[in-house]
């Protein structure tokens, strides 16, 4: 093979960055629908408080979607950038 770069490799940074507010803004919508009475699969109060397990703070209503929208930035960039860097590392 020739001097080729791997073109299995993806951005880093593009993949936080999307994870990141993927993950916010779902994180945020959840919380505001669940406190509108909205309930669906994906969406109620239960699930907000089973995620608020892990993010203190995150409640149901306004308050709570904007530290949930502020968690879902930081946690969704950091872990989307992790899997994509391990993808890459073992990318050949």
């Amino acid at each position: 093979m020739n001097d080729e770069k791997c073109s299995c490799r993806l951005d880093v940074k593009g993949v936080a960055i999307t994870g990141g507010i993927f993950w916010g803004l779902y994180l945020f919508l959840l919380a505001l629908l669940a406190g509108w009475g909205i309930k669906f699969i994906w969406i109620s109060k239960e699930l907000v408080e089973l995620i608020s397990t892990v993010f203190p703070g995150y409640t149901v209503g306004f308050n709570g979607a904007i530290i949930g929208l502020f968690y879902g930035l930081v946690c969704g960039a950091i872990c989307g950038g992790l899997i994509v860097f391990i993808h890459n590392k073992f990318c050949k």
